[in-house]
């Protein structure tokens, strides 16, 4: 059984009959939080529920956190407090988003991933080794390197992603 804890609880609210179908749980609210109890008595459905919960609650569409139920799917949360000294963390969090998100919509587009920006967190739905690529970038950011260095970055790995792709669809012909 799965406990969670969290602030706003109206988007999950409107996503529960959702995520307890999807997902074969039962969500039950309380003053303590949300417990998550799977119907099959199976832990990691738990985990995705809760995953999915944390990833509702940061702003993801319910589009987005179904997801996670791809096994090659991840929920990862950066929380920008951690890693900046305080005086740092509006200056840096304009540098994520950007101008009119336009930073946020480049780290999406160019990985895949879906990103959201909440409060001073960020979080990334995605493929696992696009999660990566794109939490790189955003620590990057974060560090201060500086925007055309991380959109450099993300276009190398865009290229590589695609040749391996391009690779791996030869050879699946070739054994044909």
């Amino acid at each position: 059984m799965e406990k969670t804890f969290v602030e706003k609880v109206g988007k999950i609210i409107k996503n529960k009959r959702a995520i307890e179908k999807s997902m074969g749980v039962s969500l039950k609210f309380s003053d303590e939080g949300i417990t998550i109890t799977s119907k099959k008595d199976d832990a990691y459905d738990e985990f995705i529920a809760k995953e999915m919960i944390e990833a509702l609650e940061q702003g993801f569409t319910f589009e987005s956190v179904i997801k996670l139920k791809n096994e090659d799917y991840m929920f990862q949360k950066i929380n920008v407090k951690d890693l900046a000294r305080p005086s740092r963390i509006k200056t840096i969090m304009g540098r994520l988003i950007g101008e009119k998100g336009r930073t946020k919509e480049i780290i999406s587009e160019m990985t895949g991933c879906d990103v959201a920006i909440h409060d001073f967190s960020v979080s990334i739905i995605g493929n696992t080794d696009d999660v990566e690529i794109a939490n790189q970038a955003i620590r990057s950011l974060i560090q201060g390197s500086p925007h055309a260095s991380v959109y450099a970055y993300l276009e190398r790995n865009r290229r590589l992603r695609k040749y391996k792709e391009e690779d791996y669809g030869l050879k699946e012909i070739k054994r044909k």
